[in-house]
């Protein structure tokens, strides 16, 4: 059997072979799953979060293998209280957005690309999702539906038509206002910059934001618009709430700022072909393409290792004498 490299990971092995068979693409294997969506305000799991990490950006990211220390991403400075950024103690923090970068559609990244991701994001808010943690660190409640009930009075489900789904005549400007005059002030874009505004200081705020938290990632405004995502309208906005997971318009499909760009998701063979985005503002990646594919059987991951149809593999620790 060739020799391998052994990482350990946690609870799983990553596994490589020491020669790179096709040094321009990386295939790599995994046993626990498929990603669960492409959504990035849905995505809760690590087979969908090691996809959207690559496709998409957060606004701040970890210096390397720090869990601390923060650097800019989309954003050019990482706020504090030494710069100006955070102010108010605590309570207005400031973003100013990195210019020139572009989506792997060539549209350019504006402020109101990041103010609308994060507002669709506590907007579509599906239950099991991530988006409690930037609904607890800006308003202090755990769900949109919390949020209407305390500033409305009622519980949500009594605000709308049981048939129709629409809402009930005598509370759909209460509706209306829960975005206008709560979620929209909230995140604002100001020339350049955008600004949070939460209701009390929250310490972990930058680490929600933070890349690798794939449900604080920047999606672009008219793109997702028009795949049939929260039309930005403050009289819409229930339509789009807590969605089933596959009728999201983004469940099988996402275009970010990343490195890598989505070409194929074949759910037969619960394979993810990532292609380079040779337009990243950071400067394209070394590889050219990247294959993660959930094979599903340890026999299968095995043979694939040994005839070097793949370069690297999460491997169970059950499975470790055998490599």
């Amino acid at each position: 059997m060739r020799k391998f490299l052994v990482f350990l990971l946690a609870a799983l092995t990553l596994v490589a072979f020491a020669e790179v068979k096709n040094p321009d693409t990386l295939v790599k294997l995994n046993l626990a799953g498929e990603p669960d969506t492409f959504d990035p305000h849905f995505a809760y799991d690590t087979a969908s979060g090691e996809v959207l990490n690559s496709v998409y950006e957060c606004l701040i990211e970890y210096v390397k293998e720090s869990v601390t220390e923060m650097a800019p991403r989309l954003a050019t400075q990482v706020p504090s209280i030494e710069n100006g950024l955070i102010k108010d103690d605590g309570k207005t923090i400031i973003f100013p957005i990195r210019e020139g970068v572009k989506f792997h559609n060539g549209a350019v990244l504006t402020p109101e690309d990041v103010e609308y991701s994060f507002e669709r994001g506590l907007l579509f808010d599906p239950s099991g999702g991530p988006m409690w943690m930037l609904w607890e660190a800006m308003f202090g409640v755990f769900t949109l539906e919390d949020f209407v009930e305390e500033v409305v009075g009622k519980p949500y489900t009594e605000l709308f038509d049981a048939d129709t789904g629409e809402p009930l005549p005598e509370y759909k400007e209460a509706l209306v206002k829960v975005y206008t005059d709560y979620i929209d002030p909230a995140i604002e874009v100001d020339g350049n910059n955008v600004v949070f505004h939460l209701k009390r200081p929250f310490g972990a705020f930058l680490s929600i934001v933070c890349h690798y938290g794939y449900w604080s990632s920047i999606i672009n405004k008219e793109w997702s618009i028009a795949q049939g995502c929260w039309d930005g309208k403050a009289d819409t906005w229930w339509k789009y709430h807590d969605l089933p997971k596959e009728d999201s318009p983004l469940y099988a499909t996402a275009m970010g700022t990343g490195p890598f760009k989505v070409v194929e998701w074949d759910r037969a063979q619960q394979k993810v072909i990532l292609e380079r985005f040779d337009d990243y503002w950071a400067g394209p990646a070394k590889l050219k393409k990247v294959i993660i594919w959930n094979v599903g059987e340890w026999s299968t991951m095995k043979s694939m290792l040994e005839k070097g149809d793949a370069d690297i593999a999460a491997v169970p620790t059950l499975y470790l004498d055998q490599v």
